[in-house]
C-alpha cells in the first residue's frame, strides 16, 4: 500500500470542447473557462443564438477536478425591464460539454451556478424581502454575473459511467 502511495500519479492529456450558446441584444457575454483554479479559456465574441464550442487541452491526473464557467461584465444595461416583465436580456447556455470526446451533457446538471446579483437590484430584491438564492442547483443558464462549478473525477468515463 505504501507503494502506491509513492506511486507518481498518472497524468492524461486531456481535450475539452465546451458548447455555449448565447442570446443577447447589447452586447456579447464575457465568459472565462477556469480549470482547477487555473485561466484556460476566455470567449467575448459571441454571434447570437449561435453555439461557440470553447476548446482546449489540458493535463490531469487521476483526482478530483473542477471545472468553472464564469461570466463577468454583464451589468444592469443588458436588460430591460417593462411593467416588471424583463423585454430583452443577456444570457448564457451551456449546451455540453464533451470531454476526451465523451459527452457529459446528462451529468450538466451536476454543476452549481453561484450568481453575484447586480446592485441596486439586489438590494431592491432584499428590501421587497425576496432574497435571491445564493446557488442554484441542476442550473445551465447563466442569467447573472457568476460561476457555474463542476466537479468531476478523472478517468473521465468511470466519473460519468457512476454518475449517469
Amino acid at each position: 500500500n505504501n507503494y502506491v502511495n509513492q506511486k507518481k500519479r498518472k497524468m492524461m492529456r486531456m481535450q475539452f470542447d465546451i458548447t455555449l450558446q448565447a442570446k443577447f441584444w447589447n452586447k456579447s457575454p464575457d465568459i472565462l473557462i477556469i480549470l482547477n483554479g487555473e485561466v484556460v479559456a476566455k470567449e467575448n465574441n459571441f454571434i447570437n443564438n449561435e453555439d461557440k464550442v470553447i476548446k482546449f487541452e489540458a493535463q490531469l491526473d487521476e483526482r478530483a477536478h473542477q471545472l468553472t464557467i464564469h461570466r463577468q461584465n454583464k451589468s444592469i444595461k443588458d436588460t430591460i425591464v417593462k411593467n416588471g416583465e424583463i423585454i430583452k436580456d443577456s444570457i448564457v447556455q451551456l449546451s455540453d460539454i464533451v470531454i476526451d470526446k465523451i459527452s457529459i451533457e446528462p451529468l450538466l446538471d451536476k454543476g452549481i451556478f453561484f450568481p453575484q446579483y447586480p446592485e441596486p437590484w439586489l438590494s431592491q430584491q432584499k428590501q421587497k424581502g425576496e432574497t435571491p438564492p445564493t446557488q442554484y442547483n441542476y442550473c445551465r443558464t447563466l442569467h447573472h454575473n457568476g460561476e457555474w462549478k463542476l466537479n468531476f473525477t478523472n478517468p473521465i468515463h468511470v466519473w460519468f459511467f457512476l454518475n449517469i
